[in-house]
């Protein structure tokens, strides 16, 4: 029997990340959740991936209104949405294009300017960030590393801080 080779590259499965306390919807609510899903939608689309998100209008809006939807389930824990979804089949929703580690990591770093710009309270971003992370992991279609790269929020928090709060170090 032929023994394949998988080039040192893992075969994983995420595990499933851990839903968010209520803390950030009550705090933000479902209109302002769609704000932050269409803020991001939108970065993509400026961003270097080509093709993540359709330039088709039609298809945009229903790809950012079923994301947010499915944020604002997951962000109320199910108990003010109009709609429930099970966990995305995100592989399955990004198949036709190419989403390999590098792409997750823009995508992430897009949630990261997104959270900024919009302010999101500086009480909810570690608790949205463990959770927003490891589901970005539910995206790679293409593996080409053999080692997933991870950031943890206590290795990225500085990320999400003023550098004006700390103010000047000059005497």
């Amino acid at each position: 029997m032929t023994k394949i080779m998988s080039r040192g590259i893992k075969n994983i499965t995420p595990e499933i990340p851990a839903l968010p306390s209520l803390h950030l919807y009550m705090i933000w609510g479902e209109e302002k959740i769609r704000q932050m899903v269409r803020y991001h939608h939108n970065l993509l689309r400026l961003s270097e991936l080509d093709n993540f998100l359709s330039n088709d209008h039609d298809k945009f809006e229903h790809a950012t209104r079923k994301t947010a939807d499915f944020f604002v389930d997951v962000l109320s824990n199910g108990r003010f949405s109009k709609t429930q979804y099970a966990y995305p089949a995100l592989k399955m929703r990004y198949f036709q294009i190419t989403v390999d580690e590098h792409a997750r990591d823009v995508w992430l770093e897009m949630y990261k300017k997104a959270i900024k710009d919009m302010k999101m309270p500086s009480e909810c971003i570690e608790d949205f960030w463990n959770w927003i992370e490891p589901l970005s992991l539910w995206m790679i279609n293409r593996r080409t590393m053999a080692h997933v790269p991870r950031y943890p929020y206590k290795d990225i928090w500085i990320d999400f801080v003023e550098m004006k709060m700390f103010g000047s170090c000059s005497g």
